[in-house]
Formats: structure tokens, C-alpha cells, sequence
């Protein structure tokens, strides 16, 4: 979630209202922010120095907050950006989000994210075709949908050169 905010803020300062409606806008179908968690986050990265706000007065209304990135929060943000897999079973939410910037950002830098993905599913798939189930149907059932599920990440995978115009290694 923090991630999700310096990465917005990298557009330019904003009101808490307006990132929310930046997420909305731009990531929607990837990840969903409730006012909540974004004012949570705003005060996290404050009270660490990575964003920093400032009173903006506004006509006939309260003072609304604007906040900005400082330099903690671009290195932050660039170092996140451009970090491997942190682990096997990431939220794919987390790797949408990470896939955008890295789509508007550092496009440079997709073909090594895609194939660092692969690898993960793929050491995944090798695991999940190593277990036995000991002919218990539900267990069968199980690993088959887990199966199901990685062989259609990778599938994506290969379809991403083509929807971002780069060629990956396989």
C-alpha cells in the first residue's frame, strides 16, 4: 500500500481526495484503496519522511493537506520499483501494481520483472507436480487446481511481451 502511494505521488503532490481518485482512475481493476487505508499509509510515510504535506487553502472550505515526495520517498519508491520477488506467494495485486509503474516508469526493466515471475511459478509448478496426493480424490483436486492456476500465470506471462511491445526471455 505505501508503495501504491509514493508511486502515485511520483505524478506530482496531491490531496489525499485526488490520489484516491489517481488509484481509482489508473489501477482500479488491480487494486482498490478505502480512504482509510490511503490516510493510514499518508501518515505512515509522513511520520517516516518519505512524503511530507502542506495546508493548501481552498475557497469556501477547510484547508485540505497536499502532500509531496520527498528524496527518502523517490529512493524508496525507485529502490521497491526495482527489487526482485521478495518471495513465492506475493498477492497478485502487489505485482499488477508493481507491473504499472514498471510499465510507465522503467520500461526497461519489464522483460527481467516478467521473467523473474516465471521463475518463481515455474519452481512453483515444479513443487506442485512433486506432490503426492496418496490417491485421496480431494487432495488430487487440490494440487490439479493449484496446477490449473500457476500454468495460467505463466500463460499471461508469455502474453505480456505482446501487450507491452517488448520481447521477454523465456
Amino acid at each position: 500500500m505505501d508503495e501504491l502511494v509514493l508511486g502515485m505521488l511520483t505524478a506530482g503532490p496531491a490531496h489525499g481526495y485526488d490520489l484516491r481518485r489517481r488509484v481509482r482512475e489508473e489501477i482500479g481493476p488491480a487494486w482498490r484503496i478505502a480512504s482509510s487505508q490511503l490516510y493510514a499509509s499518508l501518515r505512515r510515510l509522513e511520520e517516516r519522511g518519505e512524503v511530507v504535506a502542506a495546508l493548501e487553502e481552498v475557497p469556501d472550505a477547510p484547508p485540505r493537506r497536499v502532500y509531496a515526495l520527498t528524496e527518502a520517498g523517490k529512493n524508496r519508491f525507485r529502490s521497491w520499483l526495482l527489487s526482485g520477488p521478495t518471495s513465492g506467494r506475493r498477492a497478485r495485486g502487489r505485482y499488477l501494481v508493481r507491473l504499472y509503474f514498471l510499465a510507465r516508469l522503467a520500461p526497461e526493466q519489464l522483460p527481467r520483472y516478467v521473467a523473474q515471475e516465471r521463475d518463481v511459478l515455474r519452481r512453483r509448478r515444479d513443487r506442485i507436480l512433486a506432490q503426492n496426493t496418496g490417491g485421496d480424490p480431494f487432495c488430487e483436486a487440490v494440487r490439479r487446481h493449484r496446477l490449473w492456476q500457476v500454468d495460467g500465470g505463466l500463460t499471461w506471462l508469455d502474453e505480456l511481451a505482446d501487450l507491452f511491445g517488448r520481447k521477454e526471455e523465456r
